[in-house]
């Protein structure tokens, strides 16, 4: 959507595809084109806000998946320091001790 000066006036044109053609459709000079100018531009600023959104959700996404796998692995060291173990990815264990063997000789 633009403004164009032809002929001394200025005229407010909405401009819009149709498979490939470009079309241009006269919306005037008046309070109308005003009114649709003004809404053309509240249009844009609301996709620009919603895209800024999106791009701080999936920034504060990236890094809450970050925090989460690294809250993962520092469980994982320390259950393993303390004696656990998982079998077959599963639950985890304690380990069992083993019972000392008695030396035969």
């Amino acid at each position: 959507m633009a403004w164009e000066a032809r002929g001394g006036s200025r005229n407010f044109y909405k401009v819009s595809r149709d498979g490939g053609r470009v079309r241009r459709l006269y919306l005037g000079n008046g309070p109308v084109a005003e009114l649709a100018a003004r809404d053309a531009e509240l249009r844009r600023a609301e996709r620009r806000a919603r895209a800024r959104s999106q791009a701080r959700l999936e920034a504060a996404e990236a890094a809450s998946r970050e925090l989460a796998e690294l809250t993962d692995l520092l469980a994982q060291v320390a259950l393993m320091a303390s004696g656990y173990h998982r079998h077959d990815r599963g639950n985890w264990r304690k380990r069992r001790e083993q019972p000392e063997k008695a030396d035969r000789g």
